[in-house]
Formats: C-alpha cells, structure tokens, sequence
C-alpha cells in the first residue's frame, strides 16, 4: 500500500514515487511504493523453484524466489502469492494451503515496502509460464539443501530470499513451531 502523508512534498510521482518528508527538521528522500509478496514452494520432492531474471536496478541477473507487487485490484496477498508462482515458474498450487510467515521491510531508511512472506509445501500442477512482454524469466529448480548451502555461501543475494530459506532450514531443525 503506497504510503504518501501529509507534509510530503512530491518530487517524482511514477510507478515509483519519491517525497520529501521533514522528520525532526530534517528533509529525507523516500521512495514510497506498493508492498510486494514472495513465496517459498517446496515440492513433494523437497525441490524449491526460482526465477532468474535480469534486474535493471542493479543491472545483473539475479536469482530470487517467486515474487509479485501488490498492484492487483481485489486480490489478497496471499492469492497473489499463488499467482506469481504460476506466473514465474508455472506452477499452480491451492491457495487455500499457503502459510503465511511474516512481513520483511528491505530497506527501512528510505523505502516504504513491505514484503508478506509466504510457504507452501506439497504438489502444484504444471501449467506453464504467463509472462507479460518484454519479461525474460527462467525458472531454476534445485533441492532446498542446495538452495541452502548457496545462501550459506552468499551467492544468493536477495533478502527476502535469504530470510525464507534461514525460515525454513529453523523451521525443520525445530526452532520455528
């Protein structure tokens, strides 16, 4: 949910949008924007799938579990959720069996997103990739061991990633109910 106060003063309003924001009388950029959900599916093979895409921000490829913006009218996150799994990797799964884990914020000095975090374990339904033009995503299946050791290793660079991966690997050793 985009998070525009009063005060705010609007230097660019866009897909993104950044404001001035006075806090103890000093002015900040921040970037306001939509909050955002990532999903770690596991399948009954114990194998997580990911997307490799290119990042223009960062002007590399990067390799992330399934994530979407909330910018769809009337969805929850989590339905979201489902429908980036089938959108990136193709996968369809049954939302109604999705778990919620918690709400990331990535950057909290000067971005208002919120990441919903989100697992599901069990058997999805093959149905294709949708992705919208000009998107260029290759789907990565590995088991989640091999997900892990690559966390492990700092070569999966994206937080949110990193978080639901560490979430699950406590989650199996029994330290996460």
């Amino acid at each position: 949910m985009e998070n525009i106060k009063d005060g705010d003063e609007i230097v660019h309003k866009g897909y993104l949008t950044l404001v001035k924001r006075n806090f103890n009388g000093k002015l900040h950029d921040i970037v306001v924007c939509k909050d955002s959900v990532i999903l770690l599916y596991l399948d009954e093979e114990d194998h997580v799938y990911l997307a490799r895409q290119f990042s223009p921000g960062l002007d590399h490829y990067v390799l992330t579990l399934p994530s979407e913006t909330l910018d769809k009218p009337g969805l929850t996150p989590k339905e979201v959720a489902a429908e980036g799994l089938e959108e990136e990797c193709g996968i369809k799964i049954d939302v109604d069996k999705i778990h919620y884990v918690g709400r990331l914020y990535s950057s909290v000095g000067h971005d208002t997103e919120a990441t919903h975090m989100f697992a599901f374990t069990g058997i999805g339904e093959q149905v294709g990739q949708k992705l919208d033009d000009g998107e260029d995503i290759h789907v990565v299946k590995m088991s989640f061991d091999d997900l892990y050791q690559m966390v492990m290793r700092n070569e999966i660079h994206d937080a949110k990633t990193n978080y639901l991966v560490l979430y699950e690997k406590l989650r199996r050793l029994g330290e996460i109910g």
